[in-house]
């Protein structure tokens, strides 16, 4: 996905900006805290529920210690208000906070909720859970819930974006206990990332609300439709849940858990008629047919075309103020944990200033390169040698068997930079043909991180 984006990741052998049906929009100079490139052919948003039980899961892991200014981040908070106060005040559950199931998305909106914030709020301890559930909330209102406008969708998600930003930035900054010792590079690099969200979920979070900003700009400049930007259905929830209820109209009987595309087609029309039924009931004159419904059911009747926005008034002026009022919300969480003095040293008060810290340390820290290809130079190599295998098809297993033996088993080897191995295993072999392995003498230059160094003899 970074790839294809081209988000702090590089394809050296493709031109994804060739194509003549590409988007593209233009960015200007300012926007220094915008990442992605103007031009992509694909746009991606991953799972918004995905990524809320991702941010929630983090809070519950054994291995993190998370910590924002001199508060820590702790689930056990959260069990402290089930034991002091009463369920009323949070209405939450030991199951909601540390559920079995950790794709459960209720917990996270129980645990998020504004009674449990507030109670969070006025305890003075807790102020670092407080933000971070806070977090939580704003990732749900502006992905997930479908009576959120686009405004407030994009002032939220960037909200957090700034403010992971900035206690990303505060880590970086952070001085390990350890940095005096011996081992101080490992331990330290190891605490911070257990101080922190997971990558995958801050790029994600990166990754979802510069899409939603990119479509937006595509909207105003009239190059998607309006319906593009509603992002509560770009996940799999729905369908997940449709082959869920398609199974369980199969009978208590039934051992059959796969079915044809005939009788799927059948059994979504059952489906149809029955969210019918939920939805209106049947009427017939004045009377009306209520039909019963599992307690465990949401009673709240969703409605996808609730409120459909059919026009967007936003401009790039309109954006920006949206951003320099996410960038204020999110020093308002900084300083509610007491971080000002790190701000002002740091110069991370201004928006500039911080954005070019992330771009350079992310593009330092996490690029990918990918020397993947386009074209059948590798299946040419292995046409030519095609005849040579099926001649040698049971010697193969004698040639696996020789290299085992060349082999020292050490796993330190893995520990190098392959990059530029040189291997002197084979130094007293003099044989120039080997069973089970291919050697060449020359590869192409484009091709050359796809193979390794070895010498024959006295020669390369």
């Amino acid at each position: 996905m970074r790839l294809c984006l081209r988000f702090f990741a590089t394809l050296n052998n493709f031109d994804l900006s060739k194509y003549n049906d590409i988007f593209e929009i233009t960015l200007p100079d300012s926007w220094s805290w915008f990442f992605m490139k103007n031009q992509q052919i694909l746009l991606f948003m991953q799972d918004p529920i995905h990524v809320a039980t991702k941010f929630r899961n983090r809070l519950l892991s054994k291995v993190a210690s998370l910590k924002l200014g001199s508060y820590s981040i702790n689930i056990q908070h959260l069990f402290d208000l089930i034991n002091l106060k009463n369920k009323l005040d949070h209405n939450l559950l030991r199951s909601d906070i540390n559920p079995k199931d950790r794709q459960n998305f209720a917990s996270c909106v129980k645990i998020s909720s504004d009674i449990v914030l507030k109670l969070l709020h006025d305890i003075d301890e807790y102020r670092g859970t407080y933000v971070y559930l806070s977090l939580l909330r704003l990732i749900i209102s502006s992905l997930i819930e479908k009576s959120t406008p686009i405004e407030k969708r994009l002032y939220q998600i960037w909200t957090v974006v700034f403010t992971c930003r900035l206690w990303r930035a505060w880590i970086k900054y952070l001085k390990s206990p350890n940095e005096n010792t011996s081992d101080s590079s490992l331990s330290s690099k190891q605490s911070k990332r257990n101080s922190f969200i997971t990558s995958q979920t801050y790029w994600c979070i990166e990754i979802n609300a510069h899409t939603l900003l990119y479509m937006i700009l595509l909207i105003i400049n009239n190059k998607l439709p309006i319906d593009a930007i509603n992002t509560y259905m770009f996940n799999s929830q729905t369908c997940e849940n449709t082959f869920r209820i398609a199974r369980s109209l199969s009978g208590a009987y039934s051992s059959i858990i796969n079915f044809s595309v005939k009788s799927f087609l059948k059994k979504s029309e059952k489906i149809s008629i029955v969210n019918s039924i939920k939805g209106g009931g049947i009427h017939a004159g004045a009377y009306q047919f209520r039909f019963p419904q599992h307690h465990k059911s949401h009673k709240e009747t969703y409605n996808y075309t609730i409120d459909p926005i059919k026009n967007l008034t936003l401009t790039e002026s309109d954006v920006e103020q949206i951003i320099e009022r996410a960038f204020e919300s999110a020093k308002e969480f900084i300083s509610f944990v007491k971080m000002n003095d790190f701000l002002k040293e740091t110069k991370f008060d201004s928006l500039s200033g911080l954005s070019h810290f992330t771009k350079m340390d992310l593009d330092r820290s996490s690029r990918i390169t990918d020397y993947l290809r386009n074209d059948d130079e590798d299946y040419d190599i292995d046409s030519d040698d095609e005849n040579d295998d099926d001649e040698n098809d049971d010697d193969g297993n004698d040639g696996v068997e020789d290299r085992r033996q060349n082999s020292d088993g050490s796993d330190d080897d893995n520990d190098e930079d392959d990059g530029n191995v040189v291997s002197n295993d084979l130094g007293d072999v003099e044989k120039r043909t080997f069973d089970g392995c291919r050697i060449y003498d020359k590869i192409n230059p484009q091709n050359i991180n796809k193979y390794f160094r070895v010498r024959i003899g006295n020669s390369f």
